[in-house]
């Protein structure tokens, strides 16, 4: 009976059919007879109950998140507590269960949390976020051990949804190294303080931006977990110094330390990292607090951060969910000077289709987007391309048309938003599917005409006219040899105030060349300059760079506006190693490069 009727409720019908048969056919005994209609027309009771949600927002306080890959964050509280939420669409959620053992000891030790780690939700059935009670550390935990942890959400009957995260969250107990600070700010809110995964992504959390906009002033409270911290220190991840000290004193542990930031430090994702050290001079890791700061109100230049105007790379990517990752299409990453990279957040998002327009439900407004959506896609990011709001759009090649996302002014693409641009009927199209390769910066930013130069197999098109994500105009500038070539970028290299163009070849020895344009008529540059070497302003191709620079060699290669302050435009570059490295531009050659980042570049299909 419950195998036919959940195969009928998986089918979605509303009407199931039972036959009835005697228990022995071949004799007449073995039939009963009964009234089979009217009030007593047989009935079929169905209890219908679906397992809580797998627990989420895994929290180890005081103010400690859930590490699941080496380093292990390290604990030196006198008590701790563990914390998750999860759901139930049948409203009747009844319990988590917590669980904690030595890594690698479960079956020695069972669960050492026992009846502690079993949390009642109380009258919250639907949903819950619920903390143990204090766990108190001395006698139960030894010092350098790691520890592991996870929680399950179990119903009222019975049923039970899978212990998470799938790779147990893991710390370290050391009974020497002091507790971090707890911080808070109302200007710069944590905005990671319910996932505790140290990542960012589409939860609702990272709308949690800063009330004070780029460039203003705002200020952290630290609050002391032991009675004898005498001193924190204090910096911002792009600083190669500590911006903060505290005073060298004995703080109260229930005290309040308040520190005035002079300047906020960036747009996107922050990291305050900071230590606390005791009397005894045991320092604590560095141990961060995220947070994004709102961009300030202007325009944005192009292949930039919408609130500090430094470069960023924008890769594109590709990644399996799983229960500690999030699916990831496009993720934005802003340099710190000279030219290193700083933390990275995904760069796209789309509206929920569960989501009631009416409201009144509890599903998220947005949420990431569809694995793959980028992939195989040409990108770039060259300023404002739709809607005139001086935001940072992107402009991607996606199943063989041009699309038009726009930005949302705080490095990110809504895709549910895109519009698709209006190319003149002689424009080359983006190809299905193909290598990936980026397009370079719009080539002349003195002037209201947008221009683009991609290319299609041996072909160099120029995309003139811009107008509200459409070209009047697609000019094919020379028909040879574009198929071994990648444009890096075109801009102003020469300092002339005209913008260049540089490219890589496959040439032994002549790896980068840069061809120099000459002014235009009406300002900018004068395209037939770039569509050959021997129409350009010297009259030659000069090399930019030499060896090193092949496909094989250096599989992606992306050129941005000036990143290291010498108002040269600059280069990154995936090689074949995984690693990206920075080449600070020159006027006439780059200059010597440096890795810039080693998490593995070359699983980025593309770099716009």
């Amino acid at each position: 009976m419950k195998a036919a009727a959940q195969k009928t409720a998986d089918k979605g019908k509303n009407l199931i059919t039972f036959g009835m048969r005697a228990r022995d056919e071949k004799t007449q005994y073995a039939w009963k007879k009964f009234t089979a209609d009217g009030d007593n027309a047989p009935v079929l009771e169905l209890t219908y109950n679906r397992p809580p949600t797998p627990p989420t927002n895994h929290g180890l306080d005081p103010d400690f998140r859930c590490t699941t890959t080496p380093p292990y964050v390290r604990v030196g509280s006198s008590s701790i507590t563990f914390t998750a939420r999860s759901t139930d669409k049948d409203d009747n959620l009844a319990t988590l269960n917590f669980a904690m053992w030595p890594t690698g000891k479960w079956s020695t030790t069972g669960n050492m949390l026992r009846s502690a780690g079993t949390v009642s939700v109380g009258a919250n059935t639907s949903e819950a976020t619920r903390t143990t009670s204090a766990i108190a550390t001395t006698g139960l935990l030894a010092s350098n051990v790691t520890y592991s942890w996870n929680v399950r959400a179990v119903d009222a009957a019975g049923s039970s949804s899978a212990s998470t995260p799938k790779v147990p969250c893991r710390f370290v107990f050391d009974s020497k190294e002091p507790t971090p600070p707890r911080v808070t700010s109302t200007d710069f809110p944590n905005a990671d303080g319910t996932d505790h995964d140290s990542s960012f992504g589409n939860a609702p959390e990272d709308s949690n931006w800063s009330t004070k906009k780029f460039g203003a002033t705002g200020s952290f409270t630290f609050q002391a977990a032991e009675t004898d911290v005498i001193r924190y220190r204090v910096r911002l991840q792009r600083q190669q110094l500590p911006l903060l000290r505290a005073p060298y004193r004995r703080c109260s542990r229930l005290g309040h330390d308040h520190y005035q930031q002079r300047k906020t430090a960036g747009c996107r994702p922050e990291r305050a990292v900071r230590e606390s050290r005791r009397r005894c001079r045991e320092c604590l890791r560095a141990h961060e607090v995220l947070f994004y700061v709102t961009p300030a109100t202007r325009p944005t230049p192009p292949a930039t951060s919408p609130a500090t105007r430094s470069p960023i790379c924008s890769p594109s990517r590709t990644r399996e969910t799983s229960a500690s990752t999030r699916p990831r299409s496009t993720a934005t990453i802003r340099p710190r000077a000279p030219g290193d990279l700083d933390y990275s957040m995904s760069g796209a998002y789309r509206e929920n289709p569960a989501k009631d327009p009416n409201g009144g439900d509890k599903e998220e407004t947005f949420i990431g987007p569809l694995s793959g959506h980028f992939k195989g896609a040409q990108i770039t990011h060259n300023g404002d391309f739709y809607g005139g709001d001086g935001l940072q759009d992107l402009v991607a090649g996606v199943d063989g048309k041009w699309w038009v996302y726009p930005g949302d002014g705080y490095g990110a693409v809504n895709i549910t938003k895109r519009a698709k641009s209006s190319c003149p009927p002689t424009r080359p199209l983006p190809p299905p599917s193909s290598t990936p390769r980026s397009w370079p910066p719009e080539m002349s930013p003195a002037t209201v005409c947008r221009i683009c130069s991609p290319t299609a197999g041996d072909q160099l098109w120029a995309f003139t006219g811009y107008n509200g994500a459409s070209f009047t105009e697609a000019r094919m500038l020379t028909s040879t040899p574009w198929s071994t070539r990648d444009l890096v970028t075109v801009a102003d290299i020469g300092g002339d105030g005209v913008p260049d163009l540089l490219f890589r070849t496959e040439e032994t020895g002549r790896g980068l060349l840069l061809r120099h344009g000459k002014p235009g008529a009406n300002g900018g540059v004068d395209l037939t300059s770039l569509a050959t070497a021997a129409s350009s302003k010297t009259g030659q191709d000069e090399v930019y760079g030499t060896g090193g620079w092949n496909k094989a060699s250096m599989p992606k290669i992306k050129g941005t506006p000036d990143a290291n302050g010498d108002n040269i435009p600059d280069i990154w570059a995936a090689a074949s190693d995984g690693n990206l490295y920075f080449y600070p531009g020159g006027r006439t050659t780059h200059g010597t490069r440096f890795i810039t980042s080693n998490l593995g570049w070359l699983n980025s299909p593309a770099i716009g």
